[in-house]
């Protein structure tokens, strides 16, 4: 008899292990992968061109006004040389603004494509876990090793790019 329960006992870790399937799946990679949030985060990149290049503008501008407080400063008369000073302090007030400006749009149109593509990656997970007849999957963040069969990364992907 205590043979027979030692050998159950030793046996319950591998019945435990053929009975739960487990995978894995790097969530924003997927995502980065999938053609839908590529061509949305285009859309918004797209959209956020005019800042990019107003803000190259003006970061050159005041690169400009230093090189030139810095090269002929000593020269310049007290009021020209303050002139450009305040120049140059609204110029960077300027930039600072645009880039928040800049920020805050590009954050938002972040969280409008997350709350667009957050629930189609939680049905390409589901859909590929129940293909793969797994009964959990794990993010891949949380995990510190994995054996790369029971990555489902690529195949949340497809299913992403599959859905409409």
């Amino acid at each position: 008899m205590k043979k027979y329960l030692l050998a159950v006992a030793l046996m319950l870790p591998l019945f435990a292990q053929a009975e739960g399937r487990t995978g894995v799946v790097d969530p924003i990679g997927a995502l980065q992968e999938a053609k839908e949030f590529q061509d949305r985060f285009g859309k918004l990149e797209s959209s956020l061109k005019d800042e990019q290049n107003r803000l190259d503008r003006l970061g050159g501008e005041v690169e400009n006004l230093r090189g030139r407080l810095e090269k002929e400063g000593m020269t310049m008369s007290e009021d020209e040389r303050e002139q450009l000073q305040t120049q140059g302090q609204q110029k960077m007030i300027e930039l600072q603004n645009l880039r928040q400006s800049a920020q805050r749009k590009l954050n938002k149109g972040q969280q409008e494509i997350l709350q667009v593509m957050e629930p189609k990656l939680k049905q390409a997970v589901e859909t590929v876990a129940e293909r793969e007849n797994l009964d959990m999957v794990l993010n891949a963040q949380a995990v510190v090793y994995v054996k790369s069969d029971m990555d489902i990364t690529e195949a949340v992907t497809k299913q992403l790019n599959s859905m409409k």
